[in-house]
């Protein structure tokens, strides 16, 4: 009887770790409008995105982020808005929230692509700044009236794809924004359900892109211990576009690494291609706590 019992948990536990290989973590592509009520804007998306907020405390900064991939492409849209709490006493460094610190991100995003083309345009009467790299296009839209601005953005190789262009058309805002609320988005990076293949080409091989690496939250419990320092990751890209299983190769103690994994599950990616066929990859991936 108990080798009975032996037996069964033995294949319990063998079917276990078969299915922790084989999850591929993807859900159908299906355009839909989604939603952020309490900032009054809607966008179209491919998927339910992963969501992201920050603060900076000594600039007066709210951030949300929410970025999604399908198809060789990342599709993402950040709001960032005044802050309504009081600029904290012990800031170093402070600024005020004003119409110079949209400037100030264009300065940036110029900054950070190296090369860039720009122009703009003209989108339900408010004025488009589009900023474009070599994968990577910014598309800013200044609403300061009401104390913030919206970027929409994506990483890929093709600008000129229909998906795109609409993506960019679809924003909405306003009290009248509809759409399925995103609330806090989806737990983890998910693939297309299914995979375009492409004709296969001389030198149409690429490597993995990460467009978007969410920082992990900071544990009260390790900040009272005075805890830093780095983790590991082993994480597995899939081929899809989602993110796999993902094996601590260190740990910290209270709750760190576990806040790493989080962020790792919202990697969003575009996968690596050998002739013109995607495949999965593993990586090790960095999370560096430190004590500001």
């Amino acid at each position: 009887m108990f080798r009975q019992f032996l037996f069964l948990l033995l294949i319990c536990f063998t079917s276990l770790a078969a299915f922790a290989q084989t999850v591929k973590y993807t859900v159908p592509v299906k355009w839909e409008r989604y939603k952020v009520s309490d900032k009054e804007v809607s966008v179209l998306l491919p998927k339910l995105p992963v969501a992201v907020d920050g603060y900076d405390v000594c600039n007066e900064q709210e951030t949300r982020r929410y970025a999604t991939y399908a198809d060789q492409t990342v599709y993402g849209f950040t709001v960032i808005s005044k802050r309504k709490e009081k600029k904290s006493d012990y800031c170093t460094q402070k600024k005020n929230f004003d119409a110079k610190s949209f400037l100030n991100r264009l300065t940036e995003l110029k900054t950070e692509l190296k090369e860039f083309t720009e122009s703009n345009f003209k989108q339900n009467n408010l004025t488009v700044n589009k900023i474009s790299g070599k994968i990577t296009t910014y598309w800013l839209i200044n609403d300061f009236d009401n104390k913030r601005w919206f970027e929409l953005w994506t990483t890929g190789r093709d600008d000129e794809k229909t998906d795109i262009q609409n993506f960019v058309k679809s924003i909405e805002i306003g009290e009248k924004a509809q759409g399925i609320e995103i609330g806090n988005g989806a737990d983890r990076a998910y693939g297309d359900e299914t995979t375009k293949v492409e004709q296969s080409k001389d030198g149409d091989t690429s490597a993995i892109i990460v467009a978007f690496k969410p920082s992990p939250k900071y544990t009260e419990a390790a900040r009272q211990a005075s805890i830093q320092g780095t983790i590991a990751l082993r994480v597995t890209f899939n081929s899809s576009g989602g993110v796999g299983s993902i094996t601590p190769v260190n740990s910290l103690p209270y709750g760190l690494t576990e806040q790493a994994i989080l962020a790792a599950q919202r990697l969003v990616f575009i996968p690596p291609k050998r002739n013109g066929i995607s495949y999965s990859v593993s990586k090790s991936i960095l999370y560096t706590f430190s004590i500001y």
